[in-house]
């Protein structure tokens, strides 16, 4: 039996490779002519960036920067605090410390010029007097007492008392 071809539509395919090359050649030329606009815009944009720096006035120098200045500072106060002496502290607590005082925590602040003590006495009168003592000697300005309390855990049944003491300015050592 023979074959039998219905093709209703027949195109040659020398004639569709010729649309394609045409519809090729087209979305080239589109597609350059896109590009040849961005570039005038970019180009044109530059320019512009260009004449405004031209235009903006010079800022003015700064000698130093805040942050600059907040360093130097921070290393001043570090330096003074390291430079700072304690010995005429440790000289008013020597000169008052008795036999029936127990010194048991010291907390200083440079600062504010203060010791925080927490001491033992066996009586609260032995830390009144310990108090006078301090007030005696020539490195302090000011002692004060915070609280007392008596200690009942404890069989000798103690005064646990804070003192706060208020030093005089000291001489900074060189």
């Amino acid at each position: 039996m023979a074959r039998l071809d219905f093709d209703f539509h027949a195109s040659s395919s020398r004639t569709r490779g010729l649309v394609l090359l045409l519809m090729g050649l087209a979305a080239l030329i589109w597609a350059g002519a896109d590009w040849r606009a961005a570039q005038t815009t970019v180009d044109g944009l530059a320019l512009r960036i260009v004449a405004l720096e031209q235009d903006r006035p010079a800022k003015p120098s700064r000698p130093a920067r805040s942050a600059d200045t907040a360093a130097l500072a921070s290393q001043r106060e570090i330096a003074a605090q390291l430079r700072y002496s304690w010995q005429p502290a440790f000289d008013a607590l020597a000169g008052a410390i008795s036999p029936r005082v127990a010194l048991l925590a010291l907390d200083a602040s440079q600062a504010k010029a203060q010791l925080k003590l927490v001491a033992e006495a066996r009586r609260l009168a032995d830390a009144v007097g310990f108090i006078d003592a301090l007030l005696q000697q020539p490195g302090v300005r000011r002692a004060e007492l915070l609280q007392h309390e008596l200690q009942t855990g404890n069989p000798q049944q103690p005064v646990r008392f804070n003192v706060l003491v208020e030093l005089r300015p000291a001489e900074v050592a060189p």
